[in-house]
């Protein structure tokens, strides 16, 4: 007798299963998760999954494990379709009532995504031309019920919002630093160990209207001067990352890098989509990041 499947459930759970199955062929074990030691063996398979088992502590692990949706109950297809409304800058209740999930846990799936694009969109190094800009933002407590205040009088308390310095560099090999490096005022010693130390030594300084930069830029250009094309990205720094801002409705300073590292990512020159996104960034390398810890950032700059 032939079953019938009116509703399709059968083929969708087949199509989730070959789409994860075909996600995870191409990540690769390095080591156990939880002793973090290389020498594992292979252990079955579960769906279609490669499992494996650590020789030390025994534990049995996949594929799958320490990814970005481990013990999700949602379908790969779910997350995808998250991935590209996300990429398409959508809001969260777009993506909840679209997807048919929750408001909270479309908050907590684009926080997931974000923190695993930060993990692996800043270079080590900035070569060639090296165009640098600056913006400068009040702290934003976007979601926080205690904002601590100054009552300068009982009609008009005062936040507490100190400035944020952002600083951006592009080189010439589609590299490109977006960072909130210091609060309150500028500090060449952080600026030099987290952006400056990153720039060669026999690379050219462009700078964008800002003194500070314009002493930095002279003082590694020394006597050169090149006749150089402005690049729009920095160019218009300020605004680019004030309409950026808009888009989100405004982001909160403790969320403030990973939201500039997926700012990164849509201007660098790649040809972007869910699955290029999904297989070259999210599906490498550790990124998993538990619920409970998404909100946990114990220092918002870098």
């Amino acid at each position: 007798m032939i079953q019938q499947d009116i509703k399709f459930k059968k083929l969708e759970s087949f199509i989730n299963q070959a789409l994860k199955k075909d996600l995870y062929t191409n990540r690769l074990v390095s080591h156990c998760p939880s002793c973090k030691c290389r020498e594992y063996i292979k252990y079955g398979f579960y769906k279609g999954i490669q499992r494996y088992k650590c020789k030390i502590c025994g534990i049995t692990f996949s594929k799958t494990t320490n990814s970005l949706w481990s013990y999700s109950k949602k379908d790969t297809r779910t997350w995808m379709g998250f991935i590209e409304l996300l990429l398409e800058k959508k809001s969260l209740r777009f993506c909840a009532k679209k997807l048919n999930i929750s408001l909270v846990t479309a908050f907590y799936w684009r926080h997931k995504i974000l923190h695993s694009i930060n993990l692996d969109i800043t270079p080590n190094k900035l070569r060639g031309i090296v165009h640098v800009g600056k913006t400068i933002i009040h702290e934003n407590f976007k979601g926080c019920r205690n904002v601590k205040s100054i009552n300068i009088n009982r009609d008009c308390p005062i936040n507490l919002r100190k400035n944020v310095w952002i600083i951006g560099a592009k080189g010439d090999d589609n590299s490109m630093f977006v960072k909130p490096l210091f609060n309150s005022c500028w500090n060449l010693t952080t600026f030099n160990i987290k952006l400056y130390s990153r720039i060669e030594k026999i690379s050219y300084i462009v700078h964008y209207g800002d003194r500070y930069l314009s002493q930095v830029a002279r003082k590694h250009n020394k006597k050169r001067f090149l006749k150089v094309e402005a690049d729009d990205s920095f160019k218009y720094f300020r605004s680019n990352i004030k309409d950026w801002f808009k888009t989100f409705h405004g982001v909160a300073t403790k969320y403030l890098q990973r939201y500039l590292s997926f700012f990164v990512l849509l201007k660098l020159d790649l040809a972007i989509s869910s699955v290029n996104l999904m297989f070259h960034n999210l599906l490498k390398g550790d990124k998993f990041i538990r619920t409970s810890k998404v909100r946990i950032i114990k220092n918002h700059l870098y």
